[in-house]
């Protein structure tokens, strides 16, 4: 979050930089486990018989389906198989090149782009009469890794099943003659925007991560609701309108009708990045690096800075001693293309060096094109050393953020309203931030550890969260704090600058209701929408490792320029 903590626990942001610099080579970086596709046109691999025994997933219904003269293959494969599609990002599938836009990837399955087909779903129907027999067939699919349960539980009420991500076939029509089985083929695609609700902008709503249900609508008849062509699914959840007619009606309309295929069969991963070729790595495509110069709520406008390079200094050298009393010098500011690197090795972002008449405050920053929503997010990542030789914080910041990509309009009608960033807007974030702990009021001003902050940025938008302006409170395990009145934050345990001489793995799990961070495979925090409001919104993933935010506006123009390069890199990234 970009904005200043508050004065009684304000954190002076950093980032990665360590004493000595050998190449950044994580010699136990994930390395990609399937490498062989069980099918090669659509790229699906099979996953091992055991992988989901130990997961829960979400069923709208139970059993195989209710047809005895029908079997159902949603993917043509036996539903029995664990079949995991895995995105590829490819330079042809790609909307918006101008450098003045984002770059938005196509994402869906099949990748229409490469496979420039749909997927087809196989049927064999059986006429066990002695008359020809007319069907009419539609297809249905829902992600139910994150989403509002349509099983028992579902609540008609809220209607917050309309959220979910759903979408239908086409009607297929079939004829059988008597006593003969026909296999027919139900074209479908778990694609870009299904309900039709972002056709102005593609950006939005791409096939969700996580397992998907399909239940096969078979009837003789077309005058229906989930048989009518202009189905609305804006409005209509046909998961939903299956379990209404199996609860209120005894399913005589839908349910005792379908066929269904549980959501072990098929499992959907959004990004999957080893830095190993098999994505489109073209910096400006999927991965963008920014550049700009953000001066906001800071002493760095003027955009001078002492004239002191070092890496061996403390407090009292800067509050009293020689860089209190050192020139200022002019030096450029910001993020900068130039600072991002990509290869085989991975991401690296580096905060420049500083020379005699070549003065640098700048450093690299990139963010991830496609937009998402829910998910389970894996970063693994070495950040540089936070601290100079006396352990005093040198100014670098380390964000890995998950920024909303469109905003949205003020409420005005909240009574939280006013609560918004420098622009009047309302962004909403779920970040990790790495910063050097300040305690101001106890006379304390640097020390040798970090900690990392844990938020969810939401701006107060549900008035009616239980944690309020200036509260800490706990929720379940952690205490959440909303000290900044824009975010609900758990303040992690701090740590020693060792931590930043290994690689570690960030995680967070977003879903509907709550939002869990892990590092390490450690729960670390678990923001429930009791706390904050849950960003209902698409995101992109942001990592940077600023030299300079509004946190630390201050101090920062007196702290010394670097002497060495310092270079974070992240090799593994993963969207689930």
């Amino acid at each position: 979050m970009k904005q200043a903590l508050p004065f009684f626990f304000l954190l002076f942001i950093m980032a990665g930089c360590q004493r000595e610099h050998p190449a950044i080579v994580d010699p136990y970086r994930p390395h990609r486990a399937m490498q062989d596709y069980f099918d090669k046109k659509y790229l699906l691999y099979r996953l091992p018989a055991d992988y989901y025994n130990n997961q829960s997933l979400g069923h709208s219904f139970t059993g195989s389906g209710n047809s005895t003269d029908i079997k159902f293959l949603p993917l043509g494969y036996e539903d029995s198989l664990h079949l995991q599609y895995s995105h590829v990002y490819s330079k042809d599938c790609v909307y918006h090149t101008a450098d003045s836009v984002w770059k938005f990837a196509e994402v869906c399955f099949p990748n229409t782009c490469l496979t420039k087909d749909k997927v087809y779903a196989k049927v064999t129907l059986t006429n066990t009469t002695s008359q020809v027999k007319t069907y009419y067939l539609r297809l249905f699919y829902q992600n139910t890794t994150y989403w509002y349960p349509t099983d028992s539980s579902i609540d008609f009420v809220s209607q917050n099943y309309l959220d979910n991500y759903y979408g239908a076939s086409e009607i297929v029509e079939a004829t059988v003659p008597a006593g003969k089985s026909s296999v027919v083929y139900v074209p479908y695609s778990i694609g870009m925007n299904p309900k039709h609700e972002y056709d102005l902008n593609p950006s939005q709503d791409p096939a969700r991560t996580g397992n998907y249900e399909f239940i096969l609508l078979t009837q003789s008849t077309r005058d229906n609701l989930l048989m009518d062509q202009n189905l609305d699914l804006k409005k209509v959840n046909p998961f939903a309108e299956v379990k209404r007619d199996e609860i209120q009606n005894g399913g005589r309309k839908y349910f005792n009708q379908i066929d269904y295929v549980a959501p072990s069969h098929f499992k959907f991963v959004f990004l999957d990045e080893y830095f190993d070729g098999v994505n489109d790595l073209t910096p400006n495509h999927i991965y963008a690096p920014k550049d700009s110069s953000e001066k906001k709520l800071c002493d760095t406008c003027s955009g001078w800075y002492r004239g002191v390079i070092s890496e061996n200094w403390n407090c009292n050298d800067y509050f009293t001693g020689y860089i209190s009393k050192a020139p200022f010098v002019k030096a450029d500011y910001g993020n900068r293309k130039e600072n991002f690197l990509i290869d085989k090795n991975g991401i690296t972002l580096t905060c420049p060096k500083s020379e005699r008449g070549n003065y640098k405050k700048t450093w690299g920053e990139f963010i991830f094109g496609p937009a998402f929503k829910y998910g389970h997010l894996t970063v693994r990542a070495k950040f540089d050393e936070m601290l100079n030789k006396e352990s005093t914080p040198n100014g670098i910041v380390h964000n890995l953020w998950l920024y909303q990509r469109n905003y949205d309009k003020v409420d005005t009608t909240n009574p939280y309203h006013s609560l918004v960033d420098a622009n009047g807007s309302q962004p909403f974030e779920i970040d990790f931030e790495v910063w050097s702990s300040t305690l101001y009021n106890e006379g304390t001003v640097w020390n040798r550890n970090a900690l990392i902050n844990y938020s969810i940025v939401d701006y107060m938008r549900d008035a009616n969260v239980k944690l309020k302006p200036g509260e800490e409170k706990p929720f379940g395990n952690f205490k959440i704090e909303r000290y900044n009145k824009r975010q609900a934050s758990v303040i992690g345990q701090e740590m020693g600058d060792l931590f930043f001489r290994d690689w570690h793995t960030y995680e967070l799990y977003w879903y509907p209701d709550h939002v869990r961070f892990l590092l390490d495979g450690v729960e670390t925090a678990d923001i429930t929408k009791d706390a904050a409001k849950i960003p209902d919104k698409y995101l992109y993933l942001w990592i940077g490792c600023p030299i300079y935010q509004d946190g630390t506006w201050y101090a920062q123009s007196g702290v010394p320029f670097l002497k060495r390069d310092k270079k974070s890199v992240i090799d593994y990234i993963r969207i689930e």
